[in-house]
């Protein structure tokens, strides 16, 4: 997950302002508001998503646009260092700690939320400080070195994350999709389900289709990582999107239990 900063998106906007020829009054009458209002959402003020979504609209901008001119897109390829990848999955408490700081939890947050001493916090800030992972900018105030959650890639942290990760999910969205079948549709307000589709194609479109998703993915973070920072609490809840996906030859013996999926088919 990325550091929101609402000074990114703002400068962004105002770029694309000067790059269109726009002035500030012409988007003050698009928004309905004084030009000194203008002033002041572009400037100290903090600036909501809704008004982010009504400007972008008014420069014709997608919002992933204006995330990867705000610059939330171009550090993708992060990953952590050899040695930080052995530290994390040598100390996968270290690793879930870090994972906390990422999503923009505080120590203090984190400290509370798992009944850590203050100890023991400071442990995990000293060692993460160690291996480079983290700034501390201020007493119980740190935060990830990196724009993004880095990529697990293939090691040693990768093969040690993954099978917990998935295990984890597949509960989590077991336990969620009973629920939400298990409701009357019209108590459905807030559905879960799950899709699982696969299908021959060539490797060009599987290798599109892939960079797609990557690109939904990214949006989705985005998003998310907007809305933690401008929403109230009140209107947020946890969305959870868990995406896989796989290039095999037909030949693999794991696409078996995927093609038994809705039960066994035999001679009666």
């Amino acid at each position: 997950m990325i550091e929101f900063k609402s000074q990114q998106v703002k400068s962004a906007l105002k770029e694309q302002l000067k790059r269109k020829s726009f002035t500030y009054e012409d988007l003050a009458d698009h928004l309905g508001v004084s030009v000194p209002t203008v002033k002041r959402i572009l400037g100290p003020e903090e600036i909501s998503l809704n008004r982010i979504f009504e400007i972008c609209e008014f420069l014709g901008l997608e919002f992933d646009e204006l995330a990867k001119l705000a610059h939330f897109s171009d550090a993708r390829d992060e990953k952590f260092t050899p040695e930080q990848e052995k530290f994390l999955a040598k100390h996968p408490m270290h690793f879930a700690y870090f994972m906390k700081l990422c999503e923009g939890r505080t120590p203090l947050q984190i400290a509370e939320e798992f009944a850590l001493s203050a100890r023991s916090t400071d442990k995990y800030l000293i060692n993460l400080k160690k291996i480079g992972a983290i700034r501390v900018t201020g007493r119980q105030r740190v935060k990830s070195v990196f724009r993004r959650t880095p990529k697990l890639g293939r090691g040693e942290l990768a093969r040690a994350y993954f099978e917990r990760f998935i295990q984890s999910a597949a509960r989590f969205f077991i336990e969620a999709v009973h629920q939400g079948l298990s409701r009357p549709a019209q108590d459905r307000q807030d559905p879960a389900g799950v899709t699982i589709h696969g299908g021959r194609m060539s490797r060009a479109s599987y290798l599109r289709w892939q960079s797609e998703i990557e690109r939904l993915t990214r949006s989705i973070a985005e998003t998310s990582t907007i809305e933690d920072k401008t929403l109230p609490d009140s209107e947020l809840k946890t969305a959870v999107f868990f995406i896989a996906n796989a290039y095999v030859e037909d030949s693999n013996p794991y696409l078996k239990p995927l093609n038994g999926v809705f039960g066994e088919i035999g001679n009666l």
